[in-house]
């Protein structure tokens, strides 16, 4: 018990100092923040769409990763259907691709990506798990 004790009171006095040694940025940073991965560098893909200046008139495909017998193990579902229901409130002549209507997998195989696209919706809405 007093071994612990005297571990405890090292690490509260020790804490502050090496928050306060590590923690200043250098001089030349310009208050940049470096991440650092210990997978090593990460490459950029593609760029993403570019965002939609409206969504009024548009057609938005809601994906749900789940299966059909786990969709409402989860959230995901009450949230697509809030969400469907706040958009259809906000933007007239929305139209949303329910995600029941599309294949219900984990990942987004060819068959997802292929029904997704068949619908040709203007933007996707992509949910991950049930």
């Amino acid at each position: 018990m007093k071994k612990t004790a005297v571990l405890l009171a090292a690490a509260l006095i020790a804490m502050p100092l090496l928050i306060t040694a590590c923690g200043t940025p250098p001089e030349n940073a310009d208050n940049a923040l470096t991440v650092l991965s210990p997978q090593g560098a990460v490459e950029k893909g593609k760029d993403p769409a570019p965002r939609l200046e409206t969504l009024e008139g548009k057609k938005i495909a809601f994906w749900l990763s789940a299966t059909p017998d786990q969709l409402y193990a989860g959230k995901g579902a009450e949230l697509y259907d809030l969400l469907e229901k706040m958009l259809q409130e906000k933007f007239s002549g929305i139209e949303i691709v329910h995600y029941a209507d599309l294949p219900m997998k984990f990942t987004p195989e060819t068959e997802v990506v292929d029904a997704i696209a068949a619908t040709d919706p203007d933007g996707v809405v992509v949910g991950f798990g049930g």
